[in-house]
């Protein structure tokens, strides 16, 4: 009795220039069909086009958290506002009040130039977008 013979299957795929060999996992699995779906979008350019954008991006992109500070601040002094008793301490009662209030004020008014310039901040995306800009030669005359 002979056993029936397997289909023969493809080791090699080429794609365009490429040959990918599947051979490898032809003990493994049986392998009926194969799908692609690697195709890329290429970014060629040089290390200092790179360093220059990342560099220009950068701060832009460090302002999305920027906001943490001032708010931690707007918390600080509005929960001393409503829970403390001033006391007499080097300066009269009104005046500790006093320093709290504009504490508060200065740093809500610090959260919200934070909180805008974080949603206008620079994302990944424009990185990618400015090293994908073609480059064009100032013409010297």
């Amino acid at each position: 009795m002979t056993t029936p013979e397997k289909p023969s299957q493809p080791t090699e795929i080429s794609i365009g220039k490429s040959n990918i060999n599947i051979g490898s996992i032809e003990g493994l699995v049986n392998v009926s069909e194969v799908h692609l779906n690697v195709s890329q979008e290429v970014i060629v350019t040089t290390e200092d086009k790179i360093y220059l954008s990342l560099e220009k991006h950068l701060k832009k992109m460090e302002k999305k958290r920027a906001w943490v500070t001032p708010l931690g601040l707007t918390l600080s002094f509005t929960l001393t506002l409503i829970t403390s008793d001033f006391k007499n301490m080097l300066f009269g009662p009104a005046v500790w009040q006093a320093f709290f209030i504009i504490g508060a004020v200065a740093s809500f008014i610090w959260l919200l130039f934070s909180i805008k310039d974080a949603l206008s901040s620079a994302r990944i995306e424009d990185v990618i977008a400015e090293l994908k800009k073609d480059y064009k030669p100032k013409k010297t005359s």
